[in-house]
């Protein structure tokens, strides 16, 4: 990512002004600017490149470097990586092929030069793109291109006979010159280093600012909430600074009565913005974004811990959970929870967050699908039903119809999130069992209580033995992971590798008195009755009997016994 002093027209660029540039930039301060991404990684990769290309001591042997370089830069890019670059390549490699030990004879240096000549001419003729055709002597005079070199590339795509060698060595010359003045001395002049974090485009940067101070305002709310305040006079008690002034600035705008009303009139504002900026892409990684720079967020489950308090959480983030769902927020919000929690560099105290969060929001998806269960029974069994009413724009209120179905579906309202009113739409939350198996090898601490909350969301639906059995594997791998990272903490030279055997000894030595089924025919199997030969089930897994070519048992745990 840099800036250059081009101007652009494109609204994917954001126009900056730099004031602070190193000595050899101090020229472009003042300069309207546009903000590339480029193939290179900074400023300082691509002066590298150039020293190797035009230096005072370039080489042979640097500008093969050089062209190694730009084949990276190439591959990161594709057809995005700049024309000139490219130009300058197809010149330098056709160059270091002359300078060759007798390597090609004239008949094919003169083949290989027409050919570059070729290239070099149609990639800068991509630069001058436009919807009036134009011919290619006009293109190199805006290019500022001598005629000859159009001349040369006509003879070179059409003429029986090639320019002599030395026309053609001469003709190469110009073309690195003219590429040198054009654009790396350009680029080499102005360029200036940017951080990408903080590139947006134009028409996102409003709408991300507005999002984002919607959600810390949440937070903040949601804080002064929790420790006990009510309105804005018991709020000065719990919050200061910063987070109290944003508050109490929305609380008089929107003349609000009381601290609860918050929510819902945030809640009521951020549909109101996706309504309103429905061009905008991405709107969901932006939700999302903002949603994980609550701070207070992902902590309060350290402090907030009775049930009381749980109760009254629940409740007051019903609303923004069920805005999430409706506009199709929740499942990306999902996704990166676990993605933080697998983060292994990430911040302890923001993994036990995401992981808190992430179960709460399983256990609601698995309330709805009771609910539409329990619907799809009654409809099946009377379709004169009458359907339940809904509305987007209420996200506080559920129906009687819609509350029966939760009550008779066994779900605790106050202790879950509900995520929809209108059970006919074929709209459900599930997971393909890969999704868990994937995740098993490296299930730690915050992803093992994800896993276990996913098991009655899988496709095909899992059997409660089935449930068991992962629930259980899932406790045996996370205890095994836990010890192997006790054991590489205490000796650095542990070579132990963990087998089939291991994890079965885990599994019997979890509950001995847990039953595992064989199949449809209720055989009782444990791991101390196996017999040599038999093929044994342990719920959804297969025991393979050992035979002369394959130990399975003293196989390590992801691999094969060919391995």
């Amino acid at each position: 990512m840099y800036l250059d002093s081009n101007n652009a027209e494109d609204d994917i660029f954001e126009e900056v002004t730099t004031t602070d540039f190193s000595d050899q930039n101090k020229s472009c301060e003042s300069v309207k600017r546009r903000t590339v991404v480029a193939p290179w990684k900074n400023v300082s990769e691509f002066n590298k490149v150039y020293d190797w290309l035009f230096g005072s001591e370039y080489s042979r042997e640097s500008r093969e470097k050089a062209l190694s370089q730009i084949r990276v830069w190439n591959l990161r890019r594709s057809t995005l990586c700049p024309a000139a670059v490219l130009a300058t390549s197809v010149i330098i490699e056709v160059q270091l092929k002359d300078i060759a030990d007798n390597k090609f004879t004239n008949e094919e240096l003169q083949t290989l030069y027409a050919n570059a000549f070729t290239r070099f001419f149609n990639f800068m003729s991509s630069i001058m793109q436009s919807h009036n055709m134009r011919t290619m002597y006009q293109t190199a005079k805006e290019l500022g291109l001598e005629s000859f070199v159009v001349d040369l590339r006509h003879i070179c795509a059409h003429g029986q006979v090639l320019p002599p060698l030395q026309v053609l060595r001469n003709t190469a010359e110009y073309c690195i010159s003219w590429l040198h003045d054009y654009y790396w001395s350009a680029q080499r002049n102005t360029m200036c280093d940017t951080d990408a974090a903080h590139i947006r485009r134009k028409d996102k940067t409003q709408f991300d600012i507005n999002i984002s101070e919607l959600f810390q305002i949440y937070d903040a709310a949601l804080e002064g909430h929790l420790k006990g305040a009510t309105n804005l006079k018991t709020l000065k008690r719990h919050l200061h600074g910063k987070r109290f002034n944003s508050l109490k600035e929305f609380y008089t705008e929107n003349k609000l009565n009381s601290l609860q009303d918050a929510f819902d009139v945030i809640v009521q504002q951020l549909c109101v913005l996706v309504k309103r900026d429905l061009a905008i892409k991405d709107m969901s990684e932006i939700y999302v974004e903002a949603f994980l720079k609550m701070s207070y967020f992902f902590k309060l489950h350290e402090t907030h811990t009775s049930d009381e308090d749980f109760i009254s959480l629940i409740n007051v983030t019903q609303s923004l959970f069920r805005m999430l769902a409706v506009y199709g927020f929740v499942e990306e919000l999902f996704l990166s929870l676990i993605e933080i929690t697998e983060n292994s560099i990430a911040d302890s105290s923001m993994r036990a967050g995401a992981s808190y969060w992430a179960v709460q929001i399983a256990k609601g998806f698995h309330a709805f699908r009771q609910c539409k269960k329990m619907y799809k029974a009654e409809l099946d069994a009377n379709s004169t039903i009458k359907e339940a009413p809904h509305s987007n724009n209420d996200l506080t209120q559920i129906s009687e119809g819609t509350r029966e179905l939760l009550i008779y579906s066994g779900v605790d309202m106050k202790r879950t999130i509900i995520f929809g009113d209108h059970f006919r739409r074929p709209w459900v939350w599930v997971f393909e069992r890969n999704f868990i198996e994937d995740r098993l090898e490296a299930v730690n601490e915050y992803t093992a209580p994800i896993l276990k909350s996913l098991l009655p969301l899988i496709e095909p639906e899992l059997n409660k033995t089935e449930i068991n059995t992962f629930s259980t594997l899932i406790d045996c791998l996370f205890e095994t992971n836990a010890e192997m990272e006790v054991n590489e903490k205490s000796t650095k030279d542990s070579n132990k590798i963990f087998t089939v055997s291991d994890l079965l000894q885990k599994l019997n030595n979890k509950d001995n008195d847990i039953e595992m089924k064989v199949d449809e025919e209720n055989e009782i199997v444990t791991g101390d009755k196996i017999d040599d030969g038999a093929e044994v089930k342990y719920g959804i897994w297969t025991l393979m009997p050992d035979d002369e070519t394959h130990d399975w048992k003293s196989c390590p745990l992801g691999r094969l016994p060919w391995e």
